[in-house]
């Protein structure tokens, strides 16, 4: 802005000496002409003759003194104010005759037409003023013609208008361009006169240092870290020392005779007979990245390579930087492999501690099953602990899955207000009675569409990190409420680039009156592997994984912490709106009814889970068929395709695979109905699978009472 505030001053102090050069000769004219064309006032207005002749000498003479004026003026400014003047004492003379013959059909009609085409082509002022000014006088003329009472809209009057507008128009646009034009070309000489005087102070330098630089620059070139390399028509030209040594060719007499294409990859052949064409306008240098190259026969080296086209003796060449990078390449792979192996070993220790509890529980409860075998009732109740058990097992399993994205859940509506309620009553058992659990639960807070699990993940690491936060007790707070989305809110979450503005959120708040943390300890705390707790307490995956869920169901997550002040995480999900709940409910409530004739081929390579699933399946009527691989399978199906119902799925197994046999069975079969069960899925597998018209994917563990409904709604179709 000042750099544009500079140039146009300057403009204006190139642009006064010819706006005061014009408005004097304006000035001039206008004292001389208007005494001389009295005779039209004697030949057509004889009455009005002595009038008018005081009228255009009192203008004149206005016209001489503001000509003398202008004369001693030393800035731009004065000048404008100048030539303002005289155009609307000028135009006031006029518009006094006029007012005087009481009409517009007056030859001073044409006068004023003159006066505006004087000044909008002649005096070099910029669009605005030009513009105002000339609205100014043309408003004064109606006025003059309304109160003089000619006669109001006439034909003559709205034809005379028509063509004075018209005329106004055009010679508004060509002052605007004509104002234009001339600041453009002082832009382009200011620019011109600039590049000149560079491109002089360049080659006067240039001039003055030519054999100083030839000795410089062959000094950098030959004792140079990085190998510089000169290549045209593909063979090597020139090289310094370092590019001999670190192509082991410091023997080579005759550089011609180096193919530059046979020093590297094959792949990069196109590329650098393009960068050997020569420059071309617009191209960037060319970077052929960080390439593996054998440099003689066991050796091999990691270089880092960037080309740019050249001229080498008035014909197009490259000039190749190539830089040794082998040893930093080599430290960075020891680095990534030391980090994986720290999180691996961060990671298995949590996860270890967690299973190790889980088998602890199942074990204890297997033994006093075995202990109790005339109590059913003891053996059930110790059956249901252990099914509890299993599905925490299954949960740090969905957490691990759900960290490397191989897994993205099942969604459902969910109404978040009950399940809150629901994981309090978990939370009372898990949380310490020195910390009292607060819920601030909106009735209006409605539901989301979300994993269920998923979310109770989200609200139990939330909750126990406030847990770990108050070692001498506090307060938990959970709290939900549904609020639109502004701009506000959006950018305060870090969301600016969001198109959620206006939108229904619920959020749900999760605080404590905790230790809290430093600015430091808040900006890491959803990094992976990221933790502040003591070795063996923690993986630092927790937050990691909320985060990751919460973006995953379009929604954001902040936290607001001071140390001593306690921690507020929010978090956000887009709400459900009542024609999403309508739809569930009608989902939830649908009946499939009882199937006891059909055939299901069951395909694993757990011997327990086929057995466990051809207990079931039978128990409610189903024929089971097991198979303990894919190979097995396609026997089995090929014998009886049309016997066979459904297909009961799992995807990771030894030999050919479930995905290759769910292939060879669509093959012999296209409308056979396939569930698919399975530990986890990525998006990949399950876009190829889709494309196979297989839409059922049940996820390990699962409840019978999970799957059943599913098998039936399939065979329903």
């Amino acid at each position: 802005m000042e750099k544009e505030s500079k140039l146009l001053e300057e403009f204006q102090a190139e642009l006064f000496p010819v706006l005061r050069f014009r408005v004097n000769f304006a000035l001039l004219l206008a004292a001389f002409m208007l005494p001389a064309l009295a005779w039209i006032d004697y030949l057509f207005y004889p009455e009005h003759f002595r009038t008018f002749l005081v009228y255009r000498l009192i203008t004149a003479a206005i016209a001489l003194l503001l000509f003398i004026l202008n004369q001693k003026s030393a800035d731009l400014f004065t000048s404008r104010a100048i030539a303002i003047i005289g155009f609307y004492v000028i135009g006031l003379c006029i518009l006094s005759m006029i007012k005087e013959v009481n009409g517009f059909g007056t030859p001073y009609y044409a006068g004023l037409l003159l006066l505006f085409i004087a000044f909008l082509t002649f005096i070099p002022f910029d669009f605005k003023n030009h513009l105002i000014h000339t609205v100014i006088l043309y408003l004064l003329y109606l006025m003059v013609v309304f109160y003089s009472g000619s006669g109001g809209f006439t034909n003559l009057f709205l034809v005379n208008n028509i063509y004075l507008v018209s005329s106004l128009g055009v010679l508004l646009v060509a002052s605007y361009f004509n104002y234009r034009k001339r600041f453009e070309e002082f832009v382009a000489r200011k620019g011109l006169k600039a590049a000149e005087e560079k491109l002089k102070e360049y080659a006067r330098r240039l001039e003055d240092s030519v054999e100083e630089s030839e000795s410089k620059y062959a000094t950098v070139v030959n004792n140079a870290r990085e190998g510089i390399i000169v290549v045209k028509d593909s063979a090597v030209v020139f090289w310094n020392p370092e590019a001999e040594r670190l192509f082991n060719c410091s023997g080579v007499s005759s550089l011609e005779r180096v193919n530059f294409l046979e020093l590297m990859p094959d792949d990069r052949a196109e590329i650098i007979q393009k960068v050997c064409s020569g420059p071309v306008e617009g191209e960037e240098n060319c970077v052929l990245d960080t390439l593996e190259i054998e440099c003689g026969a066991d050796d091999k080296k990691w270089l880092e390579v960037m080309a740019v086209p050249v001229i080498w003796k008035s014909e197009p060449a490259g000039l190749f930087f190539i830089r040794d990078v082998t040893a930093k390449r080599i430290l960075e792979h020891e680095l990534i492999q030391a980090q994986k192996m720290e999180a691996i070993g961060t990671l298995a220790s949590g996860v270890a501690h967690d299973l190790n509890n889980i088998f602890q529980i199942i074990a204890g409860y297997v033994q006093m099953s075995l202990e109790a075998y005339n109590n059913p009732a003891k053996i059930k109740y110790f059956l249901g602990q252990i099914e509890k058990v299993v599905e925490r097992a299954s949960l740090v399993t969905r957490q691990l899955l759900v960290f490397s994205r191989k897994e993205e859940g099942k969604k459902e509506i969910i109404d978040v207000n009950e399940q809150i309620v629901s994981l309090s009553r978990l939370l009372q058992r898990l949380i310490p009675k020195m910390i009292r659990i607060d819920l601030r639960l909106s009735a209006d807070a409605g539901s989301i569409l979300a994993d269920p699990i998923q979310l109770e993940q989200v609200l139990m690491n939330l909750a126990l990190n406030a847990r770990d936060a108050m070692p001498e007790g506090g307060e938990l707070v959970i709290a939900t409420n549904r609020i639109k989305s502004d701009w506000g809110l959006i950018s305060m979450a870090g969301q600016e680039d969001s198109k959620d503005n206006g939108k229904d959120f619920l959020r749900i708040q999760v605080s404590d009156t905790g230790t809290g943390m430093p600015p430091e300890v808040r900006e890491r705390i959803f990094d992976p592997f990221f933790t502040t707790k003591d070795d063996g307490r923690g993986t630092g995956l927790g937050l990691a994984i909320v985060y990751g869920i919460v973006k995953r169901h379009g929604g954001w997550i902040t936290c607001e912490s001071e140390p001593g002040k306690g921690t507020v995480f929010s978090v956000f999900f887009p709400a459900c709106t009542e024609d999403e709940e309508r739809v569930d409910h009608v989902m939830v409530s649908r009946d499939y009814g009882v199937s006891s004739s059909e055939t299901i081929l069951l395909v694993d390579d757990e011997e327990q889970i086929r057995d466990i699933g051809k207990n079931m399946l039978e128990k409610v009527g189903f024929n089971v068929i097991l198979a303990s691989s894919g190979e097995e399978a396609l026997q089995i199906f090929s014998r009886e395709p049309d016997a066979i119902n459904l297909v009961l799925l799992d995807l990771n197994m030894p030999g050919m695979g479930g995905f290759r046999c769910l292939e060879k069975l669509k093959e012999q079969r296209p409308d056979i109905k396939v569930i698919i069960c399975t530990g986890y899925l990525d998006e990949e597998t399950i876009s190829k699978i889709q494309q196979l018209d297989v839409e059922d994917f049940v996820h390990k563990p699962f409840r019978f009472s999970e799957i059943l409904p599913i098998i039936r709604a399939r065979l329903s179709d």
